[in-house]
């Protein structure tokens, strides 16, 4: 039985919440008994994604609620600030990381019981790594912006994760200082992921263009009718799944207006059959 959009969004919000709640529990053990500063980043770093994903399922649950009276076209846009709102939480992780990897470097300290912490990283890099999978299955299917920011600071958690991994390796052979040099490493890789999820949400909270590719097969799909001699002011934009375009179609001045209306109906029909959820207008102009 194929599971609709709403369930799949809401499974993938679940799964995520659950994920980071276990690898909080999981991470915090092991910090404690290893004082390793790569783990407590990682243990840091899931605290903001447990925050970011319970975050994500109130703003899912609220974007997928229908269009009303006071939101006329709809909750899309909270995946939006969902997303905006993960970006904030990544780069203060980043930030946290940082001064704790400068300061571990400032003063060096032996690791203790990296054993406990190998076995914990291994577990969190197999989590992470089925959640993921889980996410890019339902990302596909919704093409949501909120699972596909979730999505990408979890794979961020799988480089991180690895990373911390191979430091409390090389720490069990007497490279302390790698624990350190790897966390500042991450830095780069968190800050570029809170950058791509906050660029994304703000291009759609600022109602941003649909790609060209999308534009030009809009267009397309207009100059297909045969009663279309031309098309402008195309304008298009994208809230949560759903997609906005409007247009303006020039028809011969000849037509009566029963024929201008059937011909913009038809346009109408062949964009949404482009996209899977898509509100279109359609204004004729007599040429």
């Amino acid at each position: 039985m194929e599971l609709s959009r709403e369930r799949l969004l809401k499974l993938a919000t679940y799964a995520s919440t659950a994920t980071a709640l276990l690898l909080v529990g999981l991470k915090a053990a092991a910090w404690l008994l290893s004082g390793s500063v790569s783990i407590l980043a990682s243990f840091t770093d899931s605290l903001t994604d447990l925050a970011a994903s319970a975050l994500n399922l109130l703003a899912v649950r609220l974007a997928l609620q229908p269009a009303d009276e006071n939101h006329p076209f709809g909750h899309g846009k909270a995946e939006g600030l969902s997303a905006l709102a993960q970006s904030a939480f990544i780069g203060g992780s980043a930030v946290f990381l940082f001064l704790n990897a400068f300061g571990r470097l400032m003063k060096p300290e032996p690791l203790q019981h990296t054993g406990w912490g190998v076995a914990v990283m291994v577990v969190s890099v197999v989590m992470t790594l089925a959640l993921v999978a889980f996410q890019r299955y339902v990302l596909k299917r919704t093409a949501s912006q909120a699972i596909a920011a979730d999505r990408l600071h979890y794979v961020t958690d799988l480089l991180s994760n690895s990373v911390v991994l191979a430091a409390l390796l090389m720490a069990s052979y007497g490279w302390h200082s790698a624990d350190a040099w790897l966390a500042l490493g991450l830095v780069a890789w968190i800050l570029k992921s809170a950058f791509d999820i906050g660029k994304e949400a703000v291009n759609t909270l600022m109602d941003k263009a649909l790609s060209r590719e999308q534009t030009e097969a809009v267009r397309e799909a207009a100059l297909k009718v045969p009663q279309v001699r031309g098309v402008h002011d195309l304008k298009t934009r994208q809230s949560g799944a759903q997609v906005f375009v409007q247009l303006h179609i020039d028809v011969s001045a000849a037509a009566s207006l029963e024929e201008a209306h059937e011909t913009a109906k038809t346009v109408a029909a062949n964009i949404r059959a482009l996209f899977e959820n898509a509100e279109v207008l359609v204004h004729t102009d007599p040429v």
